[in-house]
Formats: structure tokens, sequence, C-alpha cells
């Protein structure tokens, strides 16, 4: 289920991140407009941050006619690779103005890999 969420998710555009290392931390910014912050919930999964939400558009019935319709309703799944190194004990979510910011410590010592390319 989580596989078809996921490409439905990305089907539609997906949510918008930003992810960006400042100082000690990895910093994520998610575009989430419109949704209900009761079914927010973020987690930590392998070397992959899972954001979850469900979103309601509210005022519509089977008479309503669209004109424009990039947002849809229902739930919203975000897989989004965070590498090794991060502490998840440490995230600090804060949802305000339909964005999503999480500050994630990255653990001292922990090297970021890089790949050669050929």
């Amino acid at each position: 289920m989580r596989a078809a969420l996921e490409a439905r998710s990305q089907a539609r555009g997906g949510t918008a991140v930003d992810l960006y290392r400042h100082g000690g931390f990895l910093v994520l910014n998610a575009d989430l407009p419109g949704i209900d912050p009761g079914s927010l919930s973020v987690e930590l999964d392998g070397n992959a941050l899972l954001i979850r939400a469900h979103r309601s558009l509210r005022g519509l019935d089977s008479t309503t006619r669209w004109d424009v319709r990039d947002r849809e309703d229902g739930p919203i799944l975000r897989r989004i690779p965070v590498g090794e190194g991060v502490d998840a004990a440490g995230i600090a979510p804060h949802y305000a103005n339909g964005v999503l910011s999480l500050h994630i410590p990255v653990r001292t010592g922990t090297r970021q890999r890089s790949v050669p390319v050929q």
C-alpha cells in the first residue's frame, strides 16, 4: 500500500521539498498547504524520512465544476532520503502557514559520502 500511495503522490506532482545542511543539522521545508495538522506525522525509516498527512478539500460536492485543479484531497506520503548519521530523537518539527519545517541533528563524526563520476 505504501508503494501505491507514494506513486500516487508523485504522479500528482508530489510535495515540494527543500533539504539542505546548515551547521550540524539537515533542514527540511515541505509545502503542505491545506492539510489537517492532526493528520501530520514524521518518522525515520532506515535512511529515509517519511512525511504523512491528509488533505481534505472543503465545500465540494458532485455539482462542483473544476476550472483548474492542482491539489487533490486524500492521503499524502513523501519519502526523502536523508542518509546515515541523523539523530531521530532530536528531530524538531514545526508546522505553520502550510509549511512543515524540520531541523534534523546530524551526529558528529558522520562523513558525507561521495561517489566519483566517470
